[in-house]
């Protein structure tokens, strides 16, 4: 029995379902339950019953499951306070961060960045969700929150304005504030009849025209003038297809976070550095101010 092994029973053992444990670990389906059935044969147990809602633990498997996390624990230690020694300015820098902040922001100073060190190699994760960086999910985690976790260390950027948004000809077309407009939103959020955003901007008697979990996508349905949206000023300001017809509001911060042990590791520390430098402009361009021309 090797910790490969025991990666994939724990991702198993923890996951929702097979399928979401194949994803965490980035392999496919088959692999994933063809490496159970090879650790089950080498431990002569079987440590899940295979059951139509998905994966049970087995009273083997639950007897294994502490064992492994406790392994786990101590690996994860090791490899952060082995990496936290690594002054090296070459290597691969791990960062998550949500896509439209990489598309719309990041990727220009991860550009420059890339061309200041160019033994360093960046590898970005779009993802909305804080990957665990005890675990070496991620070296550097880029994430809108007001309240990073204690383990985490790093520092706040700025803070994400938000304000409605419309298309200029969708706006030549329709007075939001006019009752009969026939204005719409292009929504976020769970599509609930009458969300709870909506009744805090000037326009809450508008209705909806759909919901778009992702702001890109929602940027994108704006600009094919199927509505209004409340979107980050960061996104949206530099467009001169859109038209900002409400003051700027704070949203959440936006923070560079690390894990502790890895303050001091070379390549994440100058990553961390190059984009501290740059905190003054980021803050602007998040707050709405950068581009900030009279569009109304």
């Amino acid at each position: 029995m090797n910790w490969d092994d025991l990666k994939i029973f724990l991702a198993v053992a923890e996951a929702p379902s097979m399928r979401t444990a194949a994803k965490n670990l980035r392999v496919s389906h088959s692999t994933v339950s063809r490496r159970i059935e090879a650790l089950e044969t080498k431990l002569a147990a079987r440590l899940f019953d295979r059951m139509p809602e998905g994966y049970r633990l087995t009273p083997a498997g639950r007897d294994l499951l502490p064992i492994s996390r406790e392994l786990r624990e101590r690996v994860d230690s090791y490899s952060l306070k082995v990496l936290g020694r690594d002054t090296e300015l070459e290597g691969q820098i791990s960062i998550t961060m949500p896509d439209v902040v990489a598309v719309e922001i990041l990727i220009p100073y991860i550009a420059r960045f890339h061309v200041q060190y160019p033994q360093i190699t960046v590898k970005v994760d779009d993802s909305l969700e804080m990957y665990d960086l005890n675990r070496r999910e991620a070296d550097i985690a880029l994430r809108f929150t007001n309240e990073p976790a204690e383990h985490l260390i790093g520092r706040r950027i700025a803070n994400a304005h938000q304000a409605v948004y419309g298309h200029r000809s969708y706006l030549e077309m329709h007075d939001p504030a006019a009752p009969d407009s026939g204005a719409q939103w292009v929504g976020w959020g769970e599509p609930v009849e009458a969300p709870s955003w909506i009744a805090k901007t000037p326009y809450p008697h508008l209705k909806l025209a759909g919901h778009f979990d992702n702001a890109l996508i929602q940027k994108e349905a704006v600009r094919q003038k199927m509505g209004l949206g409340y979107l980050p000023c960061a996104i949206m300001d530099k467009d001169d297809d859109f038209v900002r017809i409400t003051e700027p509001k704070p949203s959440l911060d936006f923070w560079v976070l690390t894990h502790r042990d890895l303050k001091d590791t070379g390549r994440l520390k100058v990553f961390r550095e190059f984009i501290f430098s740059h905190a003054d402009e980021l803050a602007e361009t998040f707050s709405g101010n950068m581009y900030n021309r009279s569009k109304t």
